[in-house]
Parts: structure tokens; sequence; C-alpha cells
């Protein structure tokens, strides 16, 4: 693992946090979305940050590991800007695995959520990827046919947003 971490600092109960350089970096990003798709078997990823620059860069690395994953070939959707419910509503309209991104000054947070609406915690696939990472299995693309894609999809949070204004 290139620039390691102490994942049993990082990898909480519901989440993958720390601050910003010293406990957590970029990479570790790239490698959750990359873990995520094979975790989750999913085509595709939902994905809402809170906006700050951190948080975009931290996105920008989960973009590629997860549209990087094996033979995937997973799709992105990138929803911009928002909170638990905007991601919550992308999951449901799009029927796939969501992350969302956010900061607190150099903390940085990093929630998964299943297909269905769920956290990933623990005891429900959040351990699965720390055990990847720590084994130094993060999946890679076997070739670039394989290569997913990011899609913007800012249509998702204008709907929300009109739909429950």
């Amino acid at each position: 693992m290139l620039n390691p971490v102490d994942l049993s600092k990082v990898f909480t109960e519901d989440r993958i946090a720390g601050l910003h350089p010293t406990d957590i970096h970029p990479a570790v990003a790239w490698w959750v979305g990359s873990c995520l798709v094979l975790t989750t078997g999913a085509h595709g990823v939902a994905l809402v940050h809170d906006g700050s620059e951190l948080a975009k860069q931290y996105c920008g690395l989960f973009n590629r590991g997860a549209i990087n994953c094996r033979h995937f070939a997973a799709t992105v959707s990138v929803v911009g800007e928002g909170d638990e419910e905007l991601l919550a509503y992308a999951i449901r309209t799009l029927q796939v695995p969501g992350v969302r991104i956010s900061t607190a000054g150099d903390e940085v947070t990093i929630r998964l959520f299943a297909a269905d609406g769920a956290p990933i915690t623990e005891g429900a696939g959040l351990e699965r990827i720390c055990d990847l990472i720590a084994r130094d299995k993060v999946p890679i693309p076997v070739n670039d046919h394989s290569r997913g894609r990011v899609v913007h999809r800012p249509d998702l949070a204008k709907h929300y947003a009109t739909a429950e204004g």
C-alpha cells in the first residue's frame, strides 16, 4: 500500500474519517471507491459532497477508484453538493450504492450507503472494504474497455430541490 494509513484509526463503525493529511489522504478515497464497487458488485454509484474544495479533491479520487474497478465499468453519478437526504434520493432514483464525502475543517468523512439506502457499517460490509485495503487487494481494471465513467447529474439535485421545496 503506497502511503499507508492507520486503518484502525480511520475506519470507524459507520464511516471512514480522519484529519487531512495526517490521518487520511485522498488515495484512501480511491481505495474505498474501488472496494465499494467490488464488494457491492455495483455497476454504478451515486456521489454527493459538501461543496468544499477538500471534499471535491477526495471525490475526484473516489471517482477514479470506482470507475477503475476490475471489469465492472461502473458509472459514478456525481449529483453535486448536498446532504444525506439528497444522497438518499439519488440512491432511490438510480438504485445504486452511494457515498457522501464531507469535511469539517481538516477532518474528512466518507460515508457509504448500500443500494437499499442502508448505511454500510461494520457488520454490513465496511469491514470487508477495510480488509481489502489492509491486504493491499484494491481491485484494478483488467483492461481499458473495463473502465467506467463519471457523469454529472445536477438534474437529480434540481429535481429533488423542486420536489421537496
